[in-house]
């Protein structure tokens, strides 16, 4: 273990240890390269979610708050960090485009590159290196210390696991040492916060919670930096994050299995549909099944989907459209389903009002069946087995083992450029492509740039409409 000035105490100390010990050049370039790639794709759905529900609302508020030294993406004005991390991950998150940790449900980038950019563009000439290095180690306590919790999904852990990550990335940017990052954590705790009941509800604040994340990390890092102190057992002291938030239902062993040599930045999926990672393997169920029915689909019966607990309990009910149709949508296999049968891809227009509202669409969602399956693990969201029953009588049948963009059946590079040019083009953004094509080449050579404010100043659009 690495000695430190500090008592290095339990399962905080050992993450801390890590998060202090690892510079760049420690960092594998698979590594390097994946954080590229995941900025990027970040980057890109930041164009669709900047004008979706919620979002003009929350920018508008940083503009009425003001202060200065960050800068809201897109829209371009300045702001205090916590205001600009807080919209910047609003718009980042409202999609559901982003990525995830498929063992964990839930989503990182989305926490710490909000904190990131706005933590180095205050700071000022902070250095590509420097930011790649800042997430990935934020990525790995998001990850690492979400993999240690045992409980089905109750807590949204994209917000709760997600403050540790932009804590541990604002705290790395600023420089601060071993005690202080201890503290820095331990702040971040005492804002922990993010419940799942927005999400069964179909609410505008389920886009939000990460970023009250991004913005509580952040914020910890600064007051760590001006020598306010935090508690140092965060997850495990009695009233840690694992005894009082997850009820002592943890394992510690996955938590800190390869500490230093896995960098779990590698385990994260790229997302192709717009939607609810839960919904996904349904999807590719229905997308595969599609092509095999010669038959449209007024002549199909039932379909039955059968998935976790979990995934039946949070996006497997009825589908009904409520006060926010996008989120309703988002979050039901009903409607992805039915949208992946009818139009033969789930994107953005998908999500649209009008799409929602369609018959046809309403009609195919109310034979969509959902029920969990004993033999799968509670929390798991890699597995479903889809069932379509003809009105002549025929079933065709799918198993899907991985969505489509987890590590066993990855997106590539040019599949994540295609992505970032289709969200940039059904979106409300004018971006010429010039700055498009010098946008991705500055990111494809992050490691090269000297000053990381360069892409927020590139993330600007000249009008949103």
């Amino acid at each position: 273990m690495l000695k430190t000035d500090n008592v290095t105490r339990g399962l905080e100390g050992k993450l801390v240890d890590h998060v202090s010990r690892v510079h760049f050049e420690d960092l594998p370039p698979e590594v390097v390269e994946y954080c590229k790639l995941l900025i990027m794709d970040s980057f890109g759905v930041t164009f669709p979610g900047s004008s979706a529900p919620g979002c003009r609302e929350v920018v508008e508020l940083t503009r009425g708050w003001g202060g200065s030294g960050s800068t809201v993406l897109i829209h371009g004005n300045e702001t205090a960090p916590p205001f600009a991390a807080l919209a910047n991950s609003t718009m980042m998150h409202a999609l559901d485009f982003d990525d995830t940790l498929d063992a964990s449900a839930l989503h990182t980038f989305v926490t710490v590159l909000p904190a990131g950019l706005a933590t180095a563009e205050y700071r000022g000439e902070v250095d590509g290196k420097a930011l790649i290095t800042a997430l990935v180690l934020g990525v790995d306590m998001i990850c690492r210390v979400s993999l240690g919790i045992r409980r089905p999904l109750s807590w949204i852990r994209t917000s709760t696991c997600g403050s540790f990550g932009a804590a541990v990335t604002a705290g790395k940017i600023l420089g601060l040492d071993h005690e202080r990052l201890t503290n820095t954590l331990g702040l971040a705790y005492s804002q922990t916060s993010g419940n799942a009941q927005g999400l069964i509800e179909g609410r505008l604040v389920k886009r939000m919670q990460p970023g009250f994340g991004a913005r509580s990390g952040l914020i910890s890092a600064f007051l760590a930096r001006s020598g306010i102190t935090g508690s140092h057992n965060f997850l495990e002291g009695p009233y840690g994050f694992y005894n009082l938030y997850e009820r002592g239902e943890y394992d510690v062993g996955p938590v800190t299995e390869h500490l230093g040599e896995h960098y779990t930045i590698l385990d994260l999926s790229l997302k192709p549909y717009p939607c609810c990672r839960m919904t996904h393997a349904s999807i590719d169920a229905a997308l595969e099944l599609r092509n095999g029915i010669a038959a449209p689909v007024q002549d199909i019966e039932e379909i039955r989907v059968s998935a976790s607990k979990m995934v039946k309990d949070m996006v497997g009910k009825s589908f009904v459209i409520g006060t926010d149709p996008q989120v309703d949508a988002q979050f039901s296999i009903p409607y992805t389903v039915s949208a992946a049968l009818l139009n033969g891809d789930v994107f953005l227009k998908d999500f649209e009002v009008a799409a929602i509202m369609n018959e046809d669409m309403s009609a195919l969602a109310k034979r969509v069946k959902v029920t969990s399956d004993p033999n799968l693990p509670d929390k798991d969201i890699l597995h479903a087995t889809m069932t379509i029953r003809m009105k002549n009588g025929q079933n065709h049948e799918a198993s899907v083992n991985a969505p489509l963009g987890n590590p066993a059946r990855p997106l590539t590079m040019s599949h994540s450029k295609e992505k970032f040019r289709k969200c940039l083009a059904q979106s409300d953004v004018e971006f010429d492509d010039g700055k498009t094509n010098e946008l991705l080449l500055m990111i494809e050579e992050l490691e090269q740039v000297q000053d990381v404010s360069r892409l927020t100043k590139l993330m600007q659009s000249e009008k949103v409409n």
